[in-house]
């Protein structure tokens, strides 16, 4: 998979949530509701493009949480090539997240879906976070595919945040592939630049460049 929540798995999930910003208004005592717009130079998840052609797309997403820990968010990308032509990706992610001493932990569901075709999947995931670092298991029950990443990430000298990625896809037929993201990305106000360098497998490294405006 694109914004910075304060639940760690949706935002390793979104990318590392170096794709952009998010500001949240309060939409009651225990609510708050948040949005984020903007464009990249390309698509990228999981390491691998998604794009047709490499092209443009303008992604964003919204979303609510309660602070019990409960949250759910939608976000989508235009552009996207699953074989069909370009089409409109939309997630819709489930996530409850929380925290034991100084371990957190996420457990949550995502459908992945798209505008033009019938295809679509689901993954269910659980992770633990410590400090930098996340671990987190997705599974695909109806294809079989288990996607495991190990992500971490910082501000780098106050300046702007870095983050890193390695991930393992392990299908039920088949070999496994993995993937590796580097990202960085810098806040301005309710503005946030990035760049994302993704290599997946044996395939060419893939690089991407967005500006994101929160809302």
């Amino acid at each position: 998979m694109k914004t910075k929540l304060q639940h760690y798995a949706i935002a390793l999930m979104m990318g590392m949530g170096l794709t952009g910003v998010s500001t949240a208004a309060q939409a009651g005592d225990d609510i708050s509701v948040y949005a984020d717009i903007g464009a990249q130079s390309q698509y990228i998840w999981r390491g691998a493009a998604q794009s047709v052609n490499n092209d443009a797309a303008i992604q964003g997403d919204v979303g609510i949480e309660h602070e019990s820990g409960i949250s759910a968010n939608v976000w989508f990308s235009t552009g996207v090539d699953v074989g069909t032509g370009s089409e409109t990706e939309y997630d819709i992610t489930i996530d409850y997240s929380g925290e034991a001493g100084d371990i957190g932990y996420s457990v949550g569901y995502i459908a992945y879906k798209y505008t033009d075709t019938s295809l679509e999947f689901n993954e269910i995931y659980a992770g633990i976070s410590k400090g930098i670092a996340a671990l987190t298991a997705y599974y695909d029950a109806d294809n079989k595919n288990l996607y495991t990443e190990l992500g971490a990430g910082m501000t780098v000298a106050d300046m702007f945040d870095a983050s890193a990625s390695f991930g393992v896809n392990s299908p039920d037929v088949g070999s496994s592939t993995n993937h590796i993201t580097l990202g960085a990305s810098k806040d301005f106000d309710n503005i946030n630049v990035n760049a994302t360098i993704g290599k997946a497998g044996t395939a060419d490294a893939e690089f991407a460049v967005g500006l994101n405006a929160a809302f």
